[in-house]
């Protein structure tokens, strides 16, 4: 069975209750003799597992009801939430019953864990008002059909929409569920994975509508908040949303100062020829476009200062200007902690002909074949306590979080000056040491 919609696929599906004196027992299975032996002509030649070994597990005493229960047995994933209900109208004064669903031991069942409780919750109330399923007989064919229906809609459609009675109804929808985004700083810069203008409408968030236009890949979520007049916080909110739903990805500030290296999963780029190619196609530099001009080449010559952000790059319009994965390869690794991108550039700027490096380097961050080496200070021999008294805030707070460990993109950012203004202020309170990591 496929998976559907990027949902682990059911294995079982089945009912289980406490009969006063022959004890737990599945009433009703899906597939047939996937959990108990069956005499139906398609039933399963053999059970998934011995349910009389675990049944105690599945209809557990009373302080394990009521909450999530998850068993490992035979390489498959049972997920239940036992129900336990006290009442004088019942033999021993209780009712015990569970739904239980089946998964590969391997699948991820987070999505299906609120459709358990759901569902456990639901029941729990239709026995409570009119005991929906103790007055059930073992050969009820409403709530049989009900089981075969959310077995078989779930897995073939990720959702159900089941009439119990007049005034009840199994509505159940599957929903993926991303991990928590990480915090978004003021030195981030997202880049879009989706046309964000094609995606929005009239309920958009009025911070959302504002800052989609400045979401280029190149200014970082304090420009942002700037460029667009609105709320940092709201920014910065507004980022993380849409990197919960996979919209935007996360890089650093592109600046020529910066230094980079090569992670072990660089080694992906030989043995996957899918990131090869999608390297090639993303980091080719294309020509502006001049109407008026026939010309068969075209060269771009930005300067190459600290805050540039666009690669120098010289080409003919009349073949590819994609670099072989080879040549790729070789310049992702001559990247090292030694070296600014503005070094490595004049290292190698014959090889970089036709490729921008801001696209370049974000690709490689993007697939996790580098990372970014960080600047941090450490003020040795610091000025005393009284002079310090009468620092002016901004440099106290740069004092701070430089005392804190943060790198220099963080300090930047945060207090909004350059790199260089933050290191000459340092160096008025101290011996600044410069550090690479």
């Amino acid at each position: 069975m496929a998976d559907f919609g990027g949902f682990p696929p059911i294995l079982s599906l089945f009912y289980t209750t406490f009969h006063p004196t022959e004890g737990a027992k599945v009433l009703f299975q899906v597939p047939p003799g996937s959990i108990v032996k069956s005499k139906d002509p398609s039933a399963f030649a053999s059970t998934l597992f011995d349910f009389e070994v675990i049944n105690s597990y599945l209809i557990p005493r009373p302080q394990l009801c009521n909450k999530l229960l998850t068993l490992l047995v035979n390489n498959r994933r049972i997920v239940s939430h036992p129900v336990h209900i006290q009442s004088s109208v019942y033999p021993r004064n209780s009712f015990l019953f569970n739904f239980c669903f089946v998964f590969r031991k391997s699948a991820d069942i987070s999505a299906y864990i609120p459709v358990v409780r759901k569902l456990a919750k639901m029941f729990q109330a239709l026995e409570e008002q009119d005991r929906f399923l103790s007055s059930m007989s073992a050969d009820g064919e409403k709530l049989r059909s009900v089981v075969d229906q959310i077995f078989e809609d779930l897995n073939n459609y990720c959702e159900c929409f089941i009439p119990i009675d007049g005034s009840n109804t199994i509505n159940i929808k599957l929903f993926p569920l991303h991990p928590a985004p990480p915090q978004i700083r003021a030195f981030h810069v997202p880049i879009s994975t989706v046309r964000l203008r094609a995606v929005m409408d009239v309920n958009w968030d009025p911070t959302m509508e504002k800052i989609v236009d400045h979401i280029d890949g190149i200014n970082s979520v304090r420009q942002i908040s700037s460029n667009a007049d609105t709320d940092y916080n709201l920014t910065r909110k507004c980022i993380q949303h849409l990197m919960y739903y996979n919209c935007v990805i996360i890089v650093d500030i592109f600046q020529f100062s910066n230094r980079y290296a090569v992670t072990p999963d660089i080694s992906a780029f030989v043995t996957d020829q899918t990131i090869a190619d999608e390297c090639q196609s993303y980091v080719a530099a294309l020509p502006p476009r001049h109407p008026s001009t026939s010309a068969t080449t075209t060269t771009i010559s930005p300067s190459l200062s600290s805050s540039s952000t666009t690669s120098s790059a010289t080409f003919a319009s009349s073949s590819p200007n994609q670099r072989s994965s080879c040549d790729l390869l070789n310049l992702y690794c001559s990247l090292n902690s030694g070296l600014t991108v503005k070094e490595w550039y004049f290292s190698n700027r014959t090889h970089l002909r036709g490729i921008d490096i801001r696209r370049f380097i974000s690709f490689g961050i993007i697939k996790g074949l580098i990372y970014r080496v960080n600047t941090f200070s450490i003020l040795e021999n610091p000025i005393s306590s009284e002079f310090s008294e009468n620092i002016p805030s901004r440099e106290r707070r740069m004092r701070k979080l430089s005392r804190r460990m943060k790198h220099f993109d963080h300090i930047c950012t945060d207090l909004q000056v350059s790199s260089t203004q933050a290191l000459n202020t340092l160096k008025k309170y101290g011996d600044v040491i410069l550090v690479h990591a």
